[in-house]
């Protein structure tokens, strides 16, 4: 069973790397190809023709799943304009600042599943379950393309959601029903309006929200950051972990009780009825938490276990592990998306050896070992997954996991029990003692983040070396009378000093990253790192700083900067700095707006040229007093054959005085469009002095301004300019050495469920 269920999955990865949804003439020859040799060798392989079918088979379920869930009702029309819609609130209302986030089940005038936001302080703000018409504007799936960063869009499409938008202000947003029966979302929304209204004054509201009812939007980024620089996440809302531990306390108690009574065992064995409430239980538990994917998966996994000892069967662990692997698949094979897919069934497996090693030691010694086990064996996938680690997070799981189960997560379901049960000096006791268990438990996460050695950052390479660093881990835990442990060393050396790009003496690399309506671009040369401009920051707190630059810097070891230059004194392109400086030094700071940056080390204007590694830095903007756009910073960077100009947003005023300025010595292989392609910027005496061979532009998927404007577009076509947009290639690698090497990193990562380039 675990076999099959292993090459099942294998079918449905090989399916999500492609980067069509349709098949190739190759990819058909191939998948009949198999059929036939499976159909030839069955009577004498039979083992190996069944695996070659499942493997066939998921390659078939992903496909087909893939292409219904793509498959939407929504009329192209309907798309980036107002429009008049009337459906259902289906989740729980996430409310953060000036902004509500729900999911919206759209009856007319299409159907679909929506992500929705709703911006300002609504004073007839929506519930679960209750009927709205609304005016809203939606766009396709959508999220920024950068290395190291979260890929929201694969994220939508797991979730299964058609498109995403947000409410507009109007007189016409109106209630047309309330929910009028007692549903799961109802309740869950009852439970977090109690719990908000009595746990008000508790430091860790949130996460005992996000214990009882797996809604982690109350979690401060404080908390948050805590977690993950201690790689406790999995553990501060409801996870298989949780379920696991409540159904198997239920399960151990009712079967305890039920043996005290012989009558009752002689009719039902106390196993039996114990699966019975541990399924129940199971089933409860993950139904509080809105029955979400992850939660779906965990109460299958325990389902799984439960079942077999209601009907009575005997089955190895491996075989119910591989019943759960394939059943999990079969219902939602899009869960190979999901980080907690990867890490829950890893983990379980590493639980299900480490129980079967030292089986003579103390229970609590195993124990141990066990949370050592999961500890280090989990690294390579955390790194890969989060392109950082914390070395230290054994000895925080140790401790956290016991608080989180055994007092934190039971102790805050029993506070909302007794709550309910209008048993508040019980309900108050609890949720205390929980509160307080969180209190002990931070200030131990925030020593060990506070030492030098916590974090490591993993630079993403290959699958490759991610299945060579699990093999090296896995042998090194192995038993030592395998003598495979000498091995993992050989394999930990080999990736270390496998050869990684290097910056050369005299190359210089730029990387335009994917900010949407802004400007962020990281200029590194063999010893050196520069910052220009950082994206926006918005109402809502959502900045690109923290979504795109910092963890782009993580993945590439960047720790610190020698320089930053924030073009000038816009949103999009110094929302983002505080943030970064709160993760990541730098030595200066030069913008033409000083006043606005509290570090600042003074104007741009001022820097004189400089050399870094055999790369020229050349700022142009001097000799003005131009203010807004116009007094942008703009930098030339040159190495012995090639040049580019990073302009901020310039506009017509400041470009006619670079050229009067500089002229031919303006000649550059590229240029960062001034001002996203607006047609106040790239003037045509401009674009004959730089005489540039390609225009780098950085603007937002269907952006408001419609940047680059279309005579702009026309005005590069006319001078033979090739042209790159983010919106269309996401981050773009610019690789200035010999020759000029670009990397789109859509086009090298291109999935088939990616929105098209329009």
């Amino acid at each position: 069973m675990l076999i099959l269920a292993f090459n099942f999955l294998l079918g449905i990865l090989v399916f999500s790397l492609k980067n069509t949804l349709t098949l190739s003439v190759l990819e058909t020859s191939l998948f009949f190809a198999l059929l036939g040799v499976a159909f030839v060798t069955f009577k004498r392989y039979k083992a190996l023709c069944y695996n070659l079918m499942l493997f066939i088979i998921g390659f078939a379920w992903m496909g087909t799943f893939s292409a219904h869930v793509l498959n939407s009702d929504i009329d192209e029309k309907f798309f980036n304009k107002p429009i008049s819609v009337i459906g259902k609130i289906d989740s729980l209302v996430e409310q953060s600042g000036q902004k509500s986030r729900f999911v919206f089940q759209v009856s007319e005038p299409f159907k679909g599943k929506i992500k929705l936001s709703w911006y300002g302080n609504n004073t007839k703000l929506p519930k679960n379950d209750e009927t709205w018409k609304l005016r809203i504007k939606i766009k396709h799936n959508n999220s920024y393309q950068n290395q190291g960063g979260f890929d929201y869009e694969q994220w939508l499409f797991y979730q299964k959601f058609d498109a995403t938008g947000y409410v507009r202000r109007s007189d016409n947003n109106t209630l047309l029903s309330k929910s009028t029966s007692l549903s799961v979302n109802s309740i869950r929304q009852d439970i977090r309006q109690r719990l908000s209204a009595q746990l008000a004054e508790y430091s860790f509201l949130g996460v005992m929200n996000a214990l009882v009812i797996g809604d982690r939007s109350l979690i401060n980024s404080e908390h948050w950051d805590l977690f993950k620089a201690t790689n406790t996440t999995h553990l501060s809302v409801i996870s298989g972990l949780h379920i696991g531990l409540i159904s198997g306390f239920v399960f151990m108690l009712s079967s305890l009780l039920w043996r005290r009574c012989a009558s009752c065992t002689s009719r039902l064995p106390a196993i039996t009825l114990g699966a019975y409430f541990g399924l129940f239980s199971a089933f409860s538990y993950a139904l509080i938490a809105g029955f979400s994917i992850p939660t779906q998966r965990a109460f299958i996994m325990a389902g799984v276990v439960f079942l077999s000892l209601i009907l009575r069967r005997q089955h190895s662990v491996w075989q119910l592990y591989g019943m759960a692997l394939l059943l999990v698949l079969v219902l939602n094979p899009l869960s190979i998306f999901s980080i907690g897919f990867w890490l829950s069934f890893y983990v379980v497996a590493i639980i299900i050896y480490g129980a079967g090693q030292h089986k003579d030691k103390h229970l609590i010694i195993r124990l141990l070992y066990i949370q050592l086990l999961i500890s280090l064996s989990t690294l390579p996938l955390i790194a890969w997954f989060f392109h950082l680690g914390s070395t230290l997070s054994p000895i925080a799981n140790l401790v956290a996991i016991p608080v989180f189960s055994f007092v934190s997560t039971p102790l805050s379901l029993l506070g909302t029990l007794f709550s309910y049960l209008n048993l508040e000096f019980l309900s108050h006791i609890s949720f205390t003692i929980a509160n307080q268990s969180l209190i002990y438990l931070s200030a131990l996460l925030q020593f060990l983040t506070q030492i030098e050695f916590n974090l490591w950052h993993y630079t993403q390479s290959s699958w490759i070396d991610l299945i060579l660093l699990i093999i090296a881990v896995l042998f090194f835990l192995l038993p030592s009378a395998l003598k495979l442990r000498a091995l993992s060393l050989v394999i930990i050396i080999y990736i270390w000093l496998h050869p990684n790009e290097e910056i050369k003496q005299g190359e210089v690399h730029v990387t335009v990253l994917d900010v949407g309506q802004g400007l962020s671009q990281v200029v590194r040369t063999q010893n050196h790192t520069l910052l220009f401009d950082t994206g926006a920051k918005y109402p809502s707190g959502f900045n690109m700083g923290d979504a795109v630059i910092i963890p782009y810097l993580n993945s590439q070891q960047i720790k610190q900067l020698d320089l930053i230059i924030i073009s000038h004194g816009d949103n999009d392109h110094i929302g983002g700095l505080d943030s970064v400086l709160k993760k990541i030094n730098s030595q200066k700071i030069l913008s033409s707006v000083p006043e606005k940056i509290s570090k600042s080390s003074g104007l741009c204007q001022s820097l004189p040229t400089w050399e870094w590694d055999g790369v020229v830095f050349q700022m142009l903007n001097k000799g003005h007093n131009f203010t807004g756009n116009n007094a942008s910073c703009v930098l030339k960077i040159s190495n012995q054959n090639h040049a580019i100009i990073l302009t901020g947003d310039i506009e017509k005023k400041s470009e006619l005085h670079l050229v009067n300025t500089w002229g031919d010595q303006l000649k550059s292989s590229i240029l960062i469009s001034p001002h996203h392609g607006s047609k106040t910027s790239s003037s045509t005496q401009f674009l004959k002095a730089v005489h540039p061979k390609w225009v780098v532009i950085s603007s937002g998927y269907k952006n408001r301004f419609n940047h680059p404007a279309k005579v702009v577009m026309d005005r590069y076509k006319e001078h033979q300019i090739q042209t790159l947009n983010t919106n269309c290639t996401g981050q773009i690698d610019i690789q200035m050495a010999d020759k000029i090497t670009f990397t789109q990193y859509r086009k090298s990562k291109k999935r088939y469920f990616q929105r098209s380039c329009l």
